[in-house]
């Protein structure tokens, strides 16, 4: 396996060409591959029935897109974080709910493996709280949704 060659180098993503390919990654060099993000699956109503759950999701302003995107609450790791507490930070940060269960962790998944390496874990869990009214930090610009399951086939 080639060595990459980095083209351009920034604070939280680099470029690198390797075997032609083109290809961004947030690791630095060396630093081995591991999981980079915590996906949230998070439903709404620690101890709702599941028919009363809802399933947490956010719209949020993307730059790269120049609009607002609808997705899954999610977040880099902090270094020595699992992918438990980067969900647990993440969610909080990011809809003001708190994570009250971890249900389930996927293994490692990539979401644009033909573009970058980042690869995260989906972490499937409970939470309650009322969403924050100014969620995110750093400049996000977040909105919270509470979907019931007919909200999110009208989402679709």
């Amino acid at each position: 396996m080639n060595t990459p060659k980095l083209l351009h180098g920034t604070r939280w993503v680099s470029l690198y060409e390797r075997e032609g390919w083109v290809y961004a990654s947030r690791r630095r060099p060396g630093q081995p591959a591991g999981v980079d993000a915590a996906t949230i699956i998070a439903l709404h109503g620690d101890d709702a029935s599941d028919a009363l759950r809802r399933l947490v999701v956010i719209e949020e302003f993307r730059v790269p897109v120049d609009g607002w995107e609808f997705g899954l609450p999610a977040g880099l790791m902090d270094a020595g974080e699992t992918a438990e507490t980067c969900a647990a930070r993440e969610l909080r940060e990011e809809t003001g709910l708190e994570l009250t269960r971890v249900l389930e962790v996927s293994g490692t998944t990539y979401s644009t493996p033909g573009l970058s390496d980042e690869s995260q874990a989906f972490v499937a869990a409970l939470c309650r709280g009322t969403p924050s009214l100014r969620p995110g930090v750093d400049g996000e610009r977040i909105k919270v949704h509470l979907l019931t399951q007919s909200g999110c086939r009208e989402l679709l």
